[in-house]
């Protein structure tokens, strides 16, 4: 097949197979070939990074200002439709933060939208239990856990560390202010319905108002 891009600003990158890759510009397109010129990605897209920089075998693609990911076969991993694709590994082992209107979510290794993004902030494991991250949407809070799943729901105003009034557990407030206690499992063990808790420090006992 014959070459029929323009070269400019090339990039270029070594294929599994021994051949040589490199990033073409079409008309402001870009794409990619191999050392005969055969298309193995057609330029239309706004931008291509680098194979291998942001995933082995990846390269990040940039779409009407949206990214994903292709591989070295042209295949598309992850379909371009996030607005920001953060390093993979930064927060958590084999997942990349994304961000789509405005809200955050997790990819992980595969390409698998492990995380939706649905997010307005996320936090980092081990910040409040080893294998739970704070996540928050709408001001309100809850926790995630190291497969992507939910397993504290997003609907406390207010979440304090672990252990500090009773051991393996925590005090949450909700959005009407109400008090209560969740555990290590994610439990309300103390239901969300008081005005005020206070703690007997010495005989590790708790003593909870409601109206």
């Amino acid at each position: 097949m014959k070459a029929i891009y323009t070269y400019a600003a090339l990039a270029l990158c070594t294929y599994s197979f021994g051949q040589q890759l490199f990033i073409v510009n079409a008309d402001n397109k870009f794409g990619v070939v191999n050392e005969n010129g055969v298309e193995i990605i057609a330029a239309k897209y706004s931008s291509i990074e680098e194979f291998d920089v942001m995933h082995a075998n990846w390269a990040k693609v940039e779409l009407n200002k949206v990214y994903g990911f292709v591989d070295k076969t042209g295949k598309i991993i992850v379909e371009p439709k996030y607005h920001e694709i953060s390093t993979y590994n930064a927060l958590h082992e084999g997942w990349a933060l994304v961000k789509k209107d405005d809200k955050f979510g997790f990819i992980d290794n595969a390409g698998k939208e492990i995380v939706p993004p649905v997010y307005d902030k996320v936090g980092t494991f081990g910040e409040y239990a080893k294998d739970w991250m704070l996540v928050e949407a709408n001001g309100l809070k809850g926790f995630i856990d190291t497969d992507g799943n939910l397993i504290v729901p997003v609907k406390y105003a207010q979440i304090d560390q672990f252990d500090t009034i009773r051991k393996n557990w925590t005090l949450v407030k909700d959005s009407k202010d109400k008090l209560g206690f969740i555990d290590r499992t994610g439990k309300e063990v103390i239901p969300v319905v008081y005005d005020n808790i206070e703690a007997f420090v010495k005989k590790q006992t708790v003593i909870a108002n409601a109206e």
